[in-house]
């Protein structure tokens, strides 16, 4: 059973990729500027959808938390970080959403020509900024993931950077908290992409709450960006975790 999943697993990277390519490549063309992240919208659920059929993998949440997702507009969502594929699963579930990834997803062959035109790459602190508050103004919801990396369920301590809370600051914009969890714990930080287990893999999603402060805040000063951004971090960090 393993193998026949892990060979499943290595179709579906392999799917993956082929459909990345042909994305890449109709992104070559002149598009609407809302097009690309529709489509890779539908690429994605159409992914997610397939493997539920195929037995590989299914996302479970509540009708009203699938409901609140994806009515979700200008939103800053920030959630943990347990799997590969939580931005896949993230982006299938909301409205239209990019999603901050690091630099490194942008050199990826496969991916550069989706990443540059669809997500947000980290290549620094201003450019982050200053392009995911433009999204946000029009209505674009931007997901970050504030552990920066896949951080395994059992970590002793899931370390929080500060950024998510500098763009919900800097676009004054709403935080929505989101907890991820796999059963079994599959593609995290140091697993072969081929071990998926024995079993159909059980995704959880969960809204645990929403944060209106960085919306109320006003203007936020130099001086006082890091004290705010430290605050509201830690009150992300405690929503997603608490039990």
């Amino acid at each position: 059973m393993r193998v026949a999943r892990a060979i499943l697993s290595g179709l579906f990277f392999i799917a993956f990729g082929v459909g990345a390519l042909f994305f890449s490549f109709v992104l070559l063309f002149p598009l609407p500027p809302t097009w690309p992240r529709k489509l890779l919208k539908a690429s994605f659920r159409f992914f997610v959808r397939l493997a539920r059929f195929a037995h590989l993998f299914r996302v479970e949440l509540s009708p009203d938390d699938r409901e609140a997702l994806a009515a979700l507009r200008g939103t800053v969502v920030v959630s943990n970080h347990p799997s590969l594929i939580d931005i896949v699963i993230l982006l299938s579930l909301m409205g239209e959403s990019v999603c901050v990834t690091k630099k490194e997803t942008g050199r990826n062959p496969f991916l550069r020509v989706i990443v540059r035109n669809v997500l947000i790459v980290n290549d620094g602190p201003v450019e982050v900024l200053s392009r995911a508050s433009r999204l946000l103004e029009k209505g674009v919801n931007v997901i970050v993931f504030p552990e920066g990396t896949r951080t395994p369920a059992y970590a002793p301590e899931h370390v929080f950077l500060r950024g998510a809370a500098q763009i919900a600051l800097r676009a004054s914009a709403p935080v929505e908290t989101v907890f991820i969890s796999s059963d079994p714990p599959v593609l995290g930080k140091g697993q072969p992409w081929w071990d998926v287990g024995a079993r159909n893999i059980v995704y959880a999603v969960r809204r645990k709450g929403r944060i209106d402060r960085a919306a109320d805040g006003g203007d936020v000063t130099a001086v006082s960006m890091r004290s705010e951004a430290m605050q509201l971090t830690a009150q992300m960090r405690e929503r997603i975790f608490a039990a």
